[in-house]
């Protein structure tokens, strides 16, 4: 249940493509190329196609709850999505993080429900893990959403209307205080604890005046969630949680008459809540640059440039959009262009509008490069800007943004739930808008905006220094080291049987030079997912040149023989898509999304990157220094050491799966453009690759494409690679401690061994790991933030590889709970290894999490490419999409509880450790579990001083 981010926001508008989702952690900018028109003219674009018509049935009760209803039969699951239309904006000074406490209140427990409510979603299918039910915070709405096979929709509208009707009463000390607690800690942890993680606080209480709605963080100060009384919380819930304050989305697989007697039989009776006045615009204006300069424990300066800009929908709302993606999206943009790519100034770039209801916010933020001044930084980013203001964008530029931004909305279209998905929009433009009827209108603003209307948004909004500057600068200090009628909502309605769900099928066929060839049609969205996999990872690095695949999946995306680095991005955004590289253990990737008309010469653009890298030496120096720049974040994040020491405390420093998967800050250097290029000639072969594509696209004509595009592709099979050798993992028995001066909680790490994905073990494991920490409803979850309130969120994950894998339970706790937390840890592995067995109800709530969550993983397209790819990779046959829930439902308590005993052995698992030395180790000591060993961020052991 996350606060709302900027992240949230941009997938919530309208979602982006990978790359782009993650605003706060994506990709670089530059300046603008324009190919010439032979090589642009290899790679034409589609003609726009008509938007998906979104069918729904809007109404309104009686008490003034606004209801609509979508219809998508697609999957045999229902959406339930409520936007209540109050957020940060509404709280008043003094109790700031009122909205977002109560959201987390919201998921204790209301008077007949009264469980923790996440376990009653997962019993009733929701899937966490693919976002199946989740709640989030914003300036100006908090919105709950579930996805429930449909026979679960009655069980999930009672429980929701039940919150809303009885949460008031339900709500205690021991709840109240218990989610401050909880609260606090997802504040160390996404904000405190996080590197630059204070920069959108300090961006808002910058730019906006104290008494503005904006002027205060979502998420509120640890002080005035220490002074919110239960009074207070009542109240504020009584004012705002009202049926007239709210928007209901039900989507999905279900009978309209059905879910309208469903919403009447809950939702009616209760009473509607005061009339609510809000100031629609509260526009600010900027006298000036306002700096902050923070310093934090980083390893890079970094700068925010952040100015007042429309609101969601106003004028130039679009357009800004647009302007973000020509000024920051992919290599031949304007900002990358100018500061990452030609000049190397930076490691990362970002440009975006944050819309929200009354006011946005334009954001650029760049992260300079050892030796690299800030003050260039900005210059030149002023600079860009001032170009774009001046002259606007060109026809090519514009297009291709417009290409991009519209390939992300039509992804979103592919999911009916989830952030950013047809629920979400729906009850976007509704809260917002008034009607939900806007997505044509959405559609059609960004692609009839001019280049004309692009500039003089850029003009008006970003060419002038009244604007926010936060910069962030490395710390220096660091420690010497070492219904009508009455309704019993008492009675909780059964869960519905389930509607049939049949994984859908995989055609396949394979070409001449053994290149494998996976399709799966689906109609409902204009557009492809294609995935080509190959049977070559981070294994295969060369002794001394950990990194190695890693690097090469990234430098491949970076010109061909044909195709320069900068004529690559051009061709690829002229399509609407860029190109994801990844190297993981066992395989790697390439994969786009395109509109399906663009499918052709996308696959033209990927066979050419597959086949014909040019491994260009000014390209791999780039990526070499992006690498290393990254590598230095990585050493200071408490999370990402804590997943490097926990690979290495599994299987060894030197073995294969417990080697840095992106090298070291010492193999990085040395490995050279010949390095890349044998690297790709032994492992990317047709006979050890599988193309994958999912969407609108028939078999025949897949492999008619295929043909054309990788037809030419020869080698043969990659040779079999070396067993992989026994892991020789850090000694058990032992507490492994990694010191991060100054750090606002500690993450701990319990690893334990694991099994291989073709294990027969796979199955029972993977429900004892729903038992464990495998979920939202899970014992210790449950405990360490249900009940104790130590942590935001303890979670439990199992990674499976040809020859071995781990078992891994991880999560922040507050500093001074960590003794405390780690007993948690001990005990319930004790417990799972059979102190306490898994019981009955546990094991049919796991088969309900894992089973009848099932089909959530099937609704966007590159989801289900990446199981298809995995499934190929892995040598298992695709009717494993089939017999997986089979063989979940089947397993037996007796063989659950065995693989529990089995792998949960505290006598092979390792605990590490990574926070405040001075504030942990004693209290570790003192609990007497073994040796406390010091280790550094790359799991190497230190002297104990």
């Amino acid at each position: 249940m996350p606060a709302y981010s900027p992240s949230a926001a941009r997938r919530a508008r309208h979602p982006v493509r990978r790359a782009r989702a993650v605003l706060l952690a994506a990709a670089a900018a530059a300046a603008l190329h324009v190919a010439p028109p032979a090589a642009r003219a290899q790679a034409p674009a589609a003609a726009p196609a008509a938007a998906p018509r979104i069918a729904f049935e809007q109404y309104t009760l009686p008490n003034g709850l606004r209801v609509i209803l979508h219809q998508d039969r697609k999957l045999p699951v229902a959406h339930v999505n409520l936007w209540y239309h109050v957020g940060s904006a509404d709280e008043r000074l003094g109790r700031s993080g009122f909205a977002h406490l109560y959201e987390h209140l919201m998921f204790q427990g209301s008077t007949n429900a009264g469980k923790d409510y996440l376990q009653y979603m997962e019993r009733a299918g929701a899937n966490l893990f693919e976002g199946g039910v989740n709640g989030t915070t914003s300036f100006d709405r908090t919105n709950y959403f579930e996805t429930v096979p449909s026979g679960s929709l009655e069980s999930v509208l009672w429980a929701e209307s039940d919150r809303l009707a009885t949460l008031a009463d339900a709500i205690d000390r021991h709840k109240l205080d218990n989610q401050r607690d909880v609260v606090k800690n997802e504040r160390r942890q996404g904000l405190e604890n996080q590197p630059y993680g204070r920069a959108f606080k300090l961006i808002f209480e910058t730019m906006f005046p104290v008494n503005h709605p904006y002027g205060h963080d979502v998420i509120g100060s640890q002080e005035d969630l220490t002074a919110a009384s239960l009074e207070d919380v009542r109240a504020f819930f009584r004012t705002y949680y009202t049926p007239n304050n709210l928007s209901l989305v039900v989507a999905g697989d279900f009978e309209p008459a059905e879910a309208k007697r469903l919403v009447a039989k809950y939702f009616g009776p209760i009473p509607p809540g005061p009339a609510l006045d809000r100031p629609k615009r509260m526009p600010v204006a900027l006298s000036g640059e306002r700096v902050v300069v923070a310093n934090d424990r980083v390893p890079l300066a970094r700068s925010y440039l952040a100015w007042p800009s429309p609101a969601f929908f106003d004028a130039g709302d679009a357009e800004l959009d647009l302007a973000g993606l020509v000024l920051a999206d992919g290599l031949t943009s304007r900002l990358q262009r100018a500061l990452r790519y030609d000049r190397q100034l930076v490691g990362d770039l970002y440009a975006f509008q944050y819309s929200l209801e009354r006011n946005g916010v334009f954001v650029v933020q760049a992260t300079a490069r050892p030796g690299a001044s800030l003050d260039s930084v900005e210059r030149l980013t002023s600079a860009e800007i001032a170009r774009l203001a001046r002259t606007g964008p060109t026809a090519e530029e514009l297009a291709r943004a417009k290409a991009k931004w519209e390939l992300g909305y039509l992804t979103g279209l592919e999911r009916i739930g989830g952030f950013g998905g047809v629920s979400d929009l729906l009850n976007q433009y509704n809260t917002w808008l008034g009607s939900p009827d806007h997505f044509a209108e959405d559609l059609a603003r960004h692609r009839n905006a001019t280049a004309e209307q692009v500039r003089g948004a850029v003009a008006q909004y970003l060419d002038t220094r009244n604007r926010v500057v936060v910069r962030f600068f490395p710390e220096p200090s660091e420690r010497t080291v070492a219904a009508a009628a009455p309704l019993d909502r008492t009675r909780e309605p059964p869960l519905a049987a389930d509607r049939p769900f049949t994984p859908p099928t995989v055609d396949s066929t394979r070409l001449a030079n053994g290149l494998a060839v996976y399709v799966v049609s689906r109609r409902d969205v204009p557009k492809v997912a294609a995935t080509l996999v190959t049977r070559a990872g981070t294994v295969d690095d060369p002794a001394g040149k950990e990194g190695t695949a890693s690097l090469a999946a990234q430098v491949m995306r970076r010109g061909t023989a044909t195709r320069d680095a900068l004529r690559l991005e051009d061709a690829l955004g002229d399509l609407g898509t860029s190109l994801d590289a990844n190297a993981g253990r066992e395989q790697s990737t390439l994969g786009l999304e395109v509109r399906s008309g663009d499918l052709a010469p996308a696959l033209t653009l990927l066979a050419d990157v597959a086949e014909h890298p040019a491994w260009a030496p000014a390209e791999l120096e780039r990526e070499r220094k992006v690498r290393l720049d990254r590598l230095a974040q990585e050493a200071v994040e408490p999370n990402a050491i804590a997943r490097v020491v926990a690979n290495v405390a599994a299987f060894g420093a030197d073995h294969p799966y417990g080697r840095p998967e992106e090298g070291t800050p010492e193999t990085v250097p040395g490995i050279t453009r010949d390095d890349l290029a044998q690297w790709h000639d032994r492992r990317w072969k047709p006979g050890s690759s599988a193309l994958v594509l999912v969407g609108d696209v028939s078999l025949a004509d897949a492999t008619r494409l295929a043909q054309a595009a990788f037809g030419g592709w020869s080698g043969g099979a990659a040779a079999r690679r070396a067993p992989v050798p026994r892991a020789r993992g850090l000694a058990a028995g032992q507490i492994y401690l990694v010191d991060r001066q100054d750090a606002a909680q500690t993450v701990v790490a319990q690893v334990l061994p694991g099994i291989p994905r073709t294990s027969p073990d796979y199955y029972a494991l993977s429900l004892a790991d729903a038992v464990w920490g495998g979920g939202y409803g899970t014992r210790l979850n449950l405990n360490l933030r249900q009940n104790k309130g130590y942590s935001y969120g303890i979670f439990s994950t199992p990674r499976y590889y040809t020859e071995g894998g781990t078992w891994v339970a991880r999560g922040g706790v507050q500093t001074d709970k960590t003794k405390e937390s780690v007993v948690e840890f001990v005990q319930e592995e004790k417990n799972l290894a059979g102190a306490r067995p898994i019981t009955p109800q546990e094991l049919a709530d796991a088969k309900a999490a894992r089973v009848r969550g099932y089909a959530q993983a099937f609704e966007a397209g590159s989801r289900v490419a990446g199981q298809v790819a995995t499934l190929w990779a892995t040598g298992l046959p695709m009717t494993e999409l089939r017999h997986e829930p089979e063989a979940l439902g089947a397993a037996s308590l007796d063989a659950v509880n065995a693989v529990a005993s089995k792998y949960a052995d505290p006598a092979h698992g390792v605990l590490v450790l990574v926070g405040d030395r001075a504030k942990i180790e004693p209290g570790v000591r003192s609990l007497n579990l073994g040796p406390v060993v010091l280790l550094d961020p790359r799991g190497r052991p230190l002297l104990t001083p």
